[in-house]
This record gives structure tokens, C-alpha cells and sequence, in this order.
């Protein structure tokens, strides 16, 4: 049971223990009131399961951060990723403080400083968020203080998705070896590591599809990868239509196969993340574009689908996308439409409102 006494030297001692029979914890205080307050607090915090000791959140958030890194089980590049914003972003401020002593308002006026745009200082902030939700998990401390900062909100304008035209004139500016990968990415949504992992063997002409396991990632450093796909839902088996088809097998006939079995290689050699955006680069310069890159292809394929009816849980799926996901990205594509849903009505109505509503002479 909780206790106060008062000391010898005028201070108030509080004490406790965090469990019957456990060892005793005390606390001075100046004064009697805060002692009282103090204690409130502990078995307020004791009862409801939010209780940590006070000196498991003395703990710098550095020393926390290696602990959380080495339990943590990400993809590589997610791992790389984080421990970048760890050392350059989150700290440089914060390492050297006790996770106790952290506060909100200081955690918010950190995210509003950070010198990125508000997307990236968004992702950094979830980062550091995880980092501290993980501490309550481990009974470090007993609330997150991160939780409920507000941020700058993100202003992004909807993309305008590449016309059939502009899809053709960067495929026919491509390097020969590369065209055929445009077309694919145009007609299959496949992200940019997915197309250019894609091996002979993922590919069944007989059925018309090619299944989706594996990307090429490229580490910082090193040779490039064969690696699991994004997610979950990234794992799926996406049917080809005649165009890309035909475009595959004349791409495998004129070049082969490269490294691993990969359809598209440079010389037999995996195309490298930083090699395959310089060629798409350069290809819509040549085709007089504005800078295009290997997921606007995907945008393409989405928008295509959706503004001809597919519906959104089927492209989702074919995407290898939340449906939520999908929704929040492309719905000013899907309001794009809307011709067409006057069409609908007004045909499966019949009728116009002219004959519906006109009453007979008495």
C-alpha cells in the first residue's frame, strides 16, 4: 500500500511497490501535496495496467533506437530506410534525451522544423512514432507522446495519368531492349521492381498470365537482388492481354533471357533501379514529355481500368493494392466518369422525365 512520511530533512518520501510483496519505491517531494498527487497518479496507473517504473524511461532514445533496431524484422531496404532517418532526422535532437522527458509539443515542433517536404517529414514523424510505441509495448513508458501530434498537412494535387499516345511515344524513344518494358508496365500496373524482376518462368503464354512473387531490389551497395514483393497483397497472378503478349514474345525472341532468367536485362546483366529510371528518362525527353517515370506507367494501367468500368476491387487486386488504397489514389479518376453514369441512368430509365410526368387531360 502506498505510503507518505515526512523526513528529517523536512522533505516528504512517497512510497509504493509496484506489485504485493515487491520490492519498495520511493520518491521526495518538497511538498506534501505534490507527494499525494504523486502517488494518485502511481496507483491510477497500477490499476489500469499503465504503470512503468521511473527509471525504465531514463533510458536515452539512442540507446533505445539500437535495442529496437535489433529486434525489428524489416526488408532491407525498409531497415535501411529507417536507420537512415534515425541518424540524420530523429537523433540528432533527440538521441541524448531520456524517453520520459519527451514530450508533444516538443515532438511537433521537431516534425514542423524538419527540413523535407511535408510527405517525407511525415514518414520521418511515423518513424520516430513506431519507435516510441514500441517503448510503452516494452513498459518503457506509459503513454506514447507522440500520439495525437499534429503535423503540416500534405497538399498533393491529383496526377494526370500518360495518354495511350504518350505511353506509345516513350516506348517507341526507348532503347530497344527497354521497349517492351514499357508496354508491360503500361499494360500490366507492375511496379518497377516487379517488371524488372520478372523471370521466363513467371511467365504461362498457354494462360494468358504471369505471376507476380519476387522484385529486384538494389541494395545501397552491392549487386542487385531477387527479393519478396512489397506485401502481402503484392503476391498475385495478373492476366496479360494480346498487346503485351505478342510484345513479350518478340522481346524474348530478339534479346533472350538475362541473369537469373530475367526477361529484361541489359546485355544479360539485371537492370538496376538507377539505370532503369535514366532509360525511361531519357525516353520521354526524346518523345517530348515532361519527366516520366516507371510508376507513372502504373498510374496508367489504374486509370485506364477504372474510367472503363473495371471495378476498383479487381484492379486493386490486380495492382497488388488495398482497395482503400486505390480508392484514396484514384478516385478523381472514377469521378472522371461521370458521362458516363448520366449514359447509364438515362438509358436503364427509359423513359423521359417529359412522358414520366405527364398527366392526362380530365
Amino acid at each position: 500500500m502506498a505510503s507518505i512520511d515526512k523526513r528529517p530533512d523536512g522533505q516528504y518520501r512517497a512510497r509504493w511497490r509496484e506489485y504485493p510483496s515487491g520490492p519498495q519505491r520511493s520518491k521526495h517531494f518538497t511538498r506534501k501535496i505534490d507527494a499525494e498527487q504523486f502517488l494518485v497518479e502511481i496507483e491510477h496507473r497500477l490499476l489500469s495496467g499503465t504503470y512503468t517504473p521511473p527509471a525504465a524511461g531514463q533510458i536515452t532514445v539512442a540507446a533505445y533506437a539500437v535495442e529496437w533496431l535489433s529486434r525489428r524484422v524489416w526488408a532491407p531496404a525498409t531497415h535501411d530506410r529507417i536507420e537512415r532517418e534515425l541518424r540524420r532526422y530523429i537523433l540528432p535532437t533527440f538521441g541524448q534525451r531520456p524517453l520520459a522527458s519527451l514530450r508533444r509539443a516538443q515532438i511537433e515542433e521537431w516534425a514542423n522544423r524538419l527540413p523535407l517536404a511535408a510527405s517525407s517529414a511525415r514518414i520521418v514523424f511515423e518513424t520516430f512514432a513506431a519507435l516510441l510505441s514500441a517503448a510503452v509495448d516494452d513498459e518503457r513508458i506509459p503513454r506514447n507522446p507522440a500520439k495525437g501530434a499534429r503535423l503540416p498537412k500534405v497538399e498533393t494535387a491529383p496526377f494526370v495519368p500518360l495518354t495511350v499516345e504518350q505511353v506509345h511515344a516513350t516506348a517507341r524513344a526507348a532503347a530497344e531492349h527497354i521497349r517492351c518494358a514499357v508496354i508491360v508496365a503500361a499494360g500490366t500496373g507492375l511496379r518497377q521492381g516487379e517488371l524488372f524482376g520478372l523471370a521466363h518462368d513467371r511467365m504461362d503464354f498457354l494462360r494468358r498470365e504471369l505471376r507476380v512473387d519476387r522484385q529486384l531490389w538494389t541494395p545501397p551497395t552491392g549487386p542487385p537482388l531477387l527479393k519478396p514483393p512489397k506485401s502481402r497483397n503484392s503476391y498475385r497472378v495478373v492476366a496479360l492481354s494480346t498487346v503485351v503478349i505478342d510484345a513479350l514474345a518478340a522481346h524474348v525472341a530478339a534479346f533472350g533471357i538475362g541473369e537469373h532468367g530475367l526477361v529484361f536485362h541489359t546485355q544479360g546483366r539485371p537492370v538496376v533501379r538507377a539505370m532503369a529510371s535514366k532509360y525511361v528518362r531519357v525516353a520521354s525527353r526524346a518523345a517530348g514529355l515532361a519527366q516520366v517515370t516507371w510508376h507513372d506507367f502504373r498510374h496508367h494501367h489504374a486509370s485506364v481500368l477504372l474510367s472503363n468500368g473495371v471495378s476498383p476491387a479487381l484492379v486493386a487486386e490486380r495492382l497488388g493494392h488495398h482497395v482503400k488504397t486505390l480508392l484514396a489514389t484514384y478516385a478523381h479518376v472514377i469521378r472522371a466518369d461521370e458521362d458516363r453514369v448520366r449514359s447509364i441512368v438515362d438509358s436503364t430509365l427509359g423513359e423521359s422525365a417529359e412522358d414520366l410526368l405527364r398527366t392526362e387531360a380530365v
